[in-house]
């Protein structure tokens, strides 16, 4: 979904039978209440995020309708709303760096935030250079791997550079990362093609799957319009059009159900079972006690280690990656 939580404009349309989530989610309402950060474009297919500023989440609360006495508390005026969100939400910015899983690219990002810009180059030359690579020339499939185990050597490396608090959560994010890899098919041109699905939402159950995501597999053409309405209101920051491309794609998912179930529950059932394969994809790495003391002492350790690759090409590689730490 693009937008949820910012009303109960439809939450009429949403109803929980036969496994369908209540969209009006109050979940939104209790992070901003508890002061917690909120992504309201979280689930977009075209990378777009929105973050909410303090104040922000001061005024999407005022938005939402919160029913008292019968009455909804919204501001007087729709051109009241519309100024008041164009406060709220700082300008919408493409992500060039995504990692195409909600929960996994969710959990990546909020590890770096705040890290040194090196370092969050780091880390995504490690994701884009040797766990999910889109091309890895004449490797072979042994090869491929162990150069997935280098990396998240990298990445436990760069991960003694991060906030304590961090560290863990990004080794989460570069594991799961490197089981995208694993299971990763390559071609005879080296190019490799990875099962990696959106998933839930943060926080969602596993077999949740958005009404964009259903639509997309479901009803493509519908997906191409509904597609088109989301950008159309991000581009022209408009509240009233977010809210007419959600209606639009509940409207979608209801009436879909109700008719057909089956393929729904289908998808879900295939979400959930990708998930457990993915989950249960083993890292068998030959890669243990690497010396992470300096960079010299990790090279020449990793170097050691390494009974797979090409000497040349590992050492090259290795000081590809230094270059960010200097």
């Amino acid at each position: 979904m693009g937008i949820t939580g910012i009303g109960k404009h439809f939450q009429n349309k949403v109803y929980e039978e036969k496994g369908i989530q209540n969209i009006a989610e109050s979940k939104y309402m209790d992070k901003i209440t508890k002061g917690e950060s909120i992504n309201l474009l979280q689930e977009m297919t075209n990378g777009v995020s929105i973050e909410i500023s303090e104040e922000g989440k001061k005024i999407i609360q005022k938005m939402a309708s919160v029913e008292q006495e019968g009455t909804q508390n919204m501001p007087a005026s729709y051109e009241e709303r519309i100024k008041l969100l164009q406060e709220a939400i700082k300008p919408a910015q493409k992500l060039h760096r995504i990692i195409p899983n909600i929960q996994t690219n969710d959990k990546l990002e909020k590890s770096l935030k705040g890290a040194n810009e090196n370092l969050v180059d780091a880390a995504y030359s490690i994701i884009y250079g040797d766990l999910i690579p889109h091309n890895v020339g004449e490797l072979t499939e042994d090869e491929r791997k162990e150069l997935i185990f280098v990396g998240l050597e990298k990445a436990k490396f760069l991960a003694e550079c991060l906030e304590y608090d961090k560290a863990d959560s990004f080794m989460d994010a570069m594991n799961t990362i490197a089981k995208y890899g694993i299971n990763g098919k390559t071609d005879e041109q080296g190019n490799i093609t990875y099962d990696i699905r959106w998933g839930a939402m943060t926080g969602a159950p596993d077999d949740y799957i958005s009404s964009g995501e259903l639509m997309q597999r479901i009803a493509p053409k519908q997906y191409k319009t509904y597609l088109s309405m989301q950008n159309e209101a991000i581009e022209k920051n408009d509240e009233r059009l977010a809210l007419k491309a959600v209606k639009f794609a509940i409207d979608w998912e209801i009436n879909t159900y109700r008719t057909n179930p089956k393929p729904f529950e289908d998808i879900k059932a295939e979400q959930v079972n990708w998930k457990k394969n993915v989950d249960n994809t083993k890292i068998n790495s030959n890669y243990t006690n690497t010396n992470k003391l300096d960079m010299d002492c990790f090279i020449k350790s990793v170097l050691e280690q390494n009974k797979v690759l090409n000497a040349d090409y590992l050492s090259n590689n290795l000081k590809e990656y230094a270059k960010f730490f200097k």
